[in-house]
Protein backbone atom coordinates (compact mmCIF):
# COMPACT_ATOMS: atom_id res chain seq x y z
CA UNK A 1 0.00 0.00 0.00
CA UNK A 2 2.70 2.53 0.99
CA UNK A 3 4.59 1.89 -2.23
CA UNK A 4 1.58 3.16 -4.17
CA UNK A 5 1.66 6.61 -2.53
CA UNK A 6 3.35 9.47 -4.34
CA UNK A 7 6.54 10.39 -2.55
CA UNK A 8 6.78 13.95 -1.29
CA UNK A 9 9.87 16.08 -0.84
CA UNK A 10 10.69 19.78 -0.75
CA UNK A 11 10.98 20.03 -4.52
CA UNK A 12 7.25 19.32 -4.78
CA UNK A 13 6.25 22.18 -2.45
CA UNK A 14 4.46 24.87 -4.44
CA UNK A 15 5.18 28.56 -3.70
CA UNK A 16 1.71 29.07 -2.20
CA UNK A 17 2.30 26.12 0.15
CA UNK A 18 5.67 27.50 1.25
CA UNK A 19 4.07 30.92 1.88
CA UNK A 20 1.35 29.30 3.99
CA UNK A 21 3.89 27.35 6.05
CA UNK A 22 5.98 30.51 6.47
CA UNK A 23 2.96 32.52 7.66
CA UNK A 24 2.05 29.77 10.11
CA UNK A 25 5.53 29.64 11.65
CA UNK A 26 6.22 33.40 11.86
CA UNK A 27 4.29 33.93 15.13
CA UNK A 28 6.24 31.12 16.80
CA UNK A 29 9.50 32.68 15.65
CA UNK A 30 8.48 36.03 17.12
CA UNK A 31 7.45 34.38 20.39
CA UNK A 32 10.77 32.56 20.72
CA UNK A 33 12.66 35.78 20.00
CA UNK A 34 10.75 37.64 22.71
CA UNK A 35 11.13 34.72 25.13
CA UNK A 36 14.90 34.60 24.60
CA UNK A 37 15.20 38.36 25.10
CA UNK A 38 13.09 38.17 28.26
CA UNK A 39 15.19 35.32 29.65
CA UNK A 40 18.39 37.22 28.95
CA UNK A 41 17.02 40.39 30.59
CA UNK A 42 16.00 38.34 33.64
CA UNK A 43 19.57 37.12 34.02
CA UNK A 44 19.45 33.53 32.80
CA UNK A 45 23.07 32.40 32.57
CA UNK A 46 24.31 31.43 29.09
CA UNK A 47 24.77 27.80 30.18
CA UNK A 48 21.16 27.44 31.43
CA UNK A 49 19.52 24.45 29.76
CA UNK A 50 16.19 26.18 29.11
CA UNK A 51 17.87 29.24 27.58
CA UNK A 52 20.04 27.04 25.38
CA UNK A 53 16.99 25.07 24.20
CA UNK A 54 15.09 28.30 23.53
CA UNK A 55 17.97 29.62 21.42
CA UNK A 56 18.23 26.31 19.55
CA UNK A 57 14.48 26.32 18.84
CA UNK A 58 14.66 29.93 17.63
CA UNK A 59 17.61 29.15 15.36
CA UNK A 60 15.89 26.07 13.91
CA UNK A 61 12.62 27.88 13.17
CA UNK A 62 14.53 30.87 11.81
CA UNK A 63 16.42 28.63 9.38
CA UNK A 64 13.17 26.95 8.36
CA UNK A 65 11.34 30.25 7.78
CA UNK A 66 14.23 31.62 5.71
CA UNK A 67 14.12 28.54 3.50
CA UNK A 68 10.32 28.73 3.24
CA UNK A 69 10.53 32.40 2.33
CA UNK A 70 12.79 31.63 -0.61
CA UNK A 71 10.70 28.62 -1.60
CA UNK A 72 7.72 30.97 -1.75
CA UNK A 73 9.45 33.29 -4.20
CA UNK A 74 8.53 32.48 -7.77
CA UNK A 75 11.61 34.13 -9.27
CA UNK A 76 14.42 36.55 -8.60
CA UNK A 77 16.37 34.69 -5.92
CA UNK A 78 18.80 32.67 -8.00
CA UNK A 79 16.44 29.76 -8.48
CA UNK A 80 14.50 28.62 -11.48
CA UNK A 81 11.00 30.06 -11.89
CA UNK A 82 8.31 27.97 -10.18
CA UNK A 83 4.55 28.12 -10.61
Amino acid sequence: MWSMLIRMDSTRIKPWQAKLMYATLRPALGYLCRLREHMERRGFPPYDKLLKLTIAAYNAIHSLTVELHYMGCESGVGRETKR
